[in-house]
């Protein structure tokens, strides 16, 4: 397997994942990428969520507030290319981050069909606001696709 200049990394929503934007993330040579929210709180530090980049952005989904996916933090994982193989890493985040339903501990590689999530459901209580929505409980959960791979 060889790759021609850098990877692409895409992430597409499957069923049961909040909603977002396909993502298209370049992987340059040994270069981390992280994954969580976007942020505008901060205009020093504020990142915004686009198709090419691993910040996910807020939603109004049956409400009036836009929010983020609760199980998403803020910097949960971490992704980046050795030449070889790309690999992901979780952030020490509370809800975790998954590869295939197993939650990883450690870094761990990652190829095409792969599915990766960012979190894990939270269950509705007594105690959720009424303006949060059941996606705004659910975590990022994305099909990979690798594109730039080539065969020998």
């Amino acid at each position: 397997m060889s790759i021609v200049g850098s990877p692409t990394l895409s992430l597409s929503a499957v069923s049961g994942s909040f909603p977002f934007q396909t993502k298209y993330i370049t992987l340059p040579l040994d270069v981390t990428i992280k994954l969580g929210a976007e942020m505008d709180t901060d205009p020093t530090q504020r990142r915004v969520a686009s198709p090419t980049n691993g910040w996910f952005t807020s939603q109004k989904l049956g409400g009036e507030t836009p929010v983020l996916p609760l199980p998403l933090s803020s910097v949960h994982s971490e992704v980046w290319w050795d030449g070889l193989n790309i690999y992901i890493r979780d952030l020490d985040t509370p809800f975790g981050t998954y590869l295939n339903n197993i939650r990883l501990t450690g870094t761990k590689t990652i190829q095409s069909g792969d599915i990766i999530s960012l979190g894990s459901k939270i269950a509705r209580n007594s105690n959720t606001p009424k303006y949060i929505s059941d996606d705004h409980l659910k975590p990022i959960i994305a099909k990979v696709s690798i594109a730039g791979i080539t065969s020998p």
